[in-house]
């Protein structure tokens, strides 16, 4: 298999994180950390209404309980054994050098100005240094598109962001490709661990292309015609929309939200994305369930005292695979029987 960038050499690089690890890490590990393996993280997509649990091989056994309410399984364990966000034999050692080549500059020269300040009274930030910050953004988005099934980005636009990235080093700002991209910054204060509570991962059923990695959310636009009013979970100001996308910006300016609207973010996304389709999704089984054991439909009474029983009088139904939410539903069924 052919290197997906230089397309000459063989694609012998593993371990290739498409998403940049130092981003990533704090979000994914069970303390806030920047320790590699030690945490867990789920699998958002809005392709399922189940929530798919994965944990790194350096988790606790004891943070693992307390999340699952049990011991890990067989399975889970050589899941485990898989780095997250990362990919093997997609791309080569050289190109890998040209990853990081672009990955650096914005790690040690932009990074510590967003994360070592308090942003709390901060609404944008704007920085002049454009060919480092969005060739950065750029390949988070060329290198999901590559490595994420479910992520889809037109074929020619692919092909300018290849070739800006390869030739990164010889490029000028004004030699960039000019699509609109939209970075909201997540402002995190407290401790290091208020970053487990940021999200991973990407959807491809809206337009623009939407990443969240951790603290950073990015929006991408393959043309100007495409750039729209979105309303993803407030994410988007009508009124000031357009000087975000950085298109003919002389410098690249974030969109920055304090710590109590990236709260607000997280939980709209959260609930709004995963929760309401897994309460359609866990009746659904359960009005089954319900009519091949009683030959009849539950009454309202019965499907709330089931969902809360699934919930247990909390709002977190997001805890459940698809076998979970199955067992547990003969369960509840079993315990009225008895």
């Amino acid at each position: 298999m052919l290197c997906a960038l230089c397309q000459v050499n063989q694609a012998n690089k593993k371990n290739t994180h498409y998403l940049t690890d130092s981003i990533i890490r704090s979000c994914l590990n069970e303390d806030g950390s920047n320790v590699r393996e030690k945490g867990f993280y789920f699998n958002m997509s809005s392709q399922t209404p189940y929530v798919n649990f994965n944990f790194q091989r350096g988790t606790s056994i004891q943070h693992l309980e307390q999340a699952l309410g049990r011991l890990p399984t067989y399975e889970e364990i050589e899941k485990a054994k898989k780095i997250p966000f990362s990919v093997d034999h997609v791309f080569c050692s050289e190109c890998e050098e040209i990853f990081t080549s672009i990955e650096t500059p914005f790690i040690e020269r932009i990074l510590p100005r967003f994360r070592a300040n308090d942003h709390e009274e901060t609404e944008d930030i704007a920085f002049d240094e454009l060919k480092i910050v969005k060739m950065f953004f750029y390949l988070q988005v060329w290198r999901t598109a590559i490595c994420e099934e479910t992520f889809k980005i037109d074929s020619s636009v692919m092909e300018d962001l290849r070739s800006a990235i390869i030739n990164y080093t010889q490029l000028t700002a004004d030699d960039l490709p000019k699509f609109p991209i939209q970075i909201t910054y997540l402002n995190v204060t407290g401790e290091e661990i208020n970053y487990t509570s940021n999200l991973v991962g990407s959807t491809n059923d809206r337009n623009p292309n939407i990443i969240i990695m951790n603290d950073f959310v990015i929006q991408f636009f393959e043309n100007d015609e495409s750039i729209n009013e979105l309303d993803f979970h407030g994410l988007n100001n009508y009124e000031d929309y357009l000087q975000f996308v950085n298109i003919a910006n002389s410098n690249f300016k974030f969109k920055v939200f304090n710590n109590a609207k990236r709260l607000e973010f997280l939980r709209s996304v959260q609930q709004k994305e995963k929760v309401q389709k897994a309460v359609f999704a866990f009746s659904q089984i359960f009005v089954q369930e319900w009519i091949s054991t009683f030959r009849g439909l539950p009454n309202q009474q019965i499907m709330t005292s089931y969902l809360n029983y699934l919930s247990d009088g909390t709002d977190d139904l997001l805890q459940y695979s698809e076998d979970n939410v199955k067992a547990k539903t003969k369960e509840f069924i079993e315990n009225l029987l008895k």
